[in-house]
């Protein structure tokens, strides 16, 4: 792998590289441990939570390529982090034939901690999802789409990590119809809906405009799915589809917008820094569903 943490839960990863590694360890126990007369370097891995040790940091090697690299380490490091073998063998930097259609173990140790961080970011959760698509996720929905979630016991799902927690949460709903939502103006998805949808007009709601009909029916629906995940010399890039689409029932969907977002991992580690700006309500919404 080429990334690393520096902490177990839910923080940033950053590209391996000496400076990255210095900044973030300050080359202090319990990253940088002395074992058999020499220095061995050690950080957390961002998809399953376990320690890695990183190999050619400080001199090019025949084993890292020439370029430093991050390598599962089955055991614990005392303080940094301690070794799952069930979310080792889980994660998509360690297992080849990696399935995502199959959950993790009742007693994986990083499904446990999804499903905590879940209940404590729920409205950073809805706050990304709100501002990447313009759709402005309501209270409401918001508890539908968690109640879906916990349904579909989306935290065991195999490519859910602590960062993309945002968009794998919203894999779990299905369609969600569009009428009545409030959209954000001259967004791409406001203007595809203008662009293809004559039976929508829209109603002005503060910094909102809603989506209304003409008089016809309206059957317009969104969508988040085909997260996909992959592993290119020790790479790892995420992507998932959002659309909006008109359903005329089975197989005969007329798309009006797709999107393929590309997962930004750090967005979520990053936000959870502010400790401003919370919502309470969805807070204790998360609260009370999940037990």
């Amino acid at each position: 792998m080429d990334i690393f943490k520096s902490k177990p839960g839910l923080s940033r990863p950053y590209k391996i590289s000496t400076i990255n590694y210095e900044k973030e360890t300050k080359r202090q126990k319990p990253y940088m441990l002395e074992k058999n007369g020499k220095y061995q370097y050690f950080a957390v891995c961002p998809e399953c939570d376990n320690p890695i040790q990183l190999i050619g940091l400080y001199k090019n090697t025949i084993e890292s390529g020439k370029k430093p690299y991050g390598r599962h380490y089955k055991g614990n490091i005392i303080v940094l982090a301690n070794y799952s073998e069930i979310d080792y063998l889980d994660c998509p930097f360690s297992n080849p034939t990696w399935k995502k259609e199959i959950k993790r173990s009742e007693n994986s140790p990083l499904a446990n901690r999804i499903l905590d961080t879940l209940e404590e970011q729920f409205d950073r959760v809805i706050y990304i999802l709100s501002k990447q698509t313009g759709i402005k996720i309501t209270q409401n929905l918001a508890k539908r789409m968690l109640t879906n979630y916990l349904k579909q016991e989306g935290w065991r799902y195999r490519d859910t990590t602590l960062n993309n927690l945002p968009w794998l949460f919203a894999q779990c709903s299905p369609a969600i119809n569009l009428y009545g939502r409030l959209l954000k103006e001259d967004t791409p998805v406001y203007n595809a809906i203008v662009e293809k949808c004559p039976e929508v007009v829209f109603e002005k709601m503060n910094n909102y405009i809603q989506v209304k009909s003409n008089n016809e029916f309206i059957n317009l629906k969104f969508l988040f799915y085909n997260h996909q995940k992959e592993v290119t010399d020790d790479h790892l890039t995420e992507t998932m589809t959002f659309e909006i689409f008109r359903d005329r029932g089975l197989d005969k969907q007329d798309i009006i917008y797709s999107e393929k977002i590309t997962v930004d991992t750090d967005y979520f580690a990053n936000l959870v820094k502010y400790e401003k700006y919370r919502n309470y309500i969805l807070l204790k919404i998360a609260r009370e569903l999940i037990e």
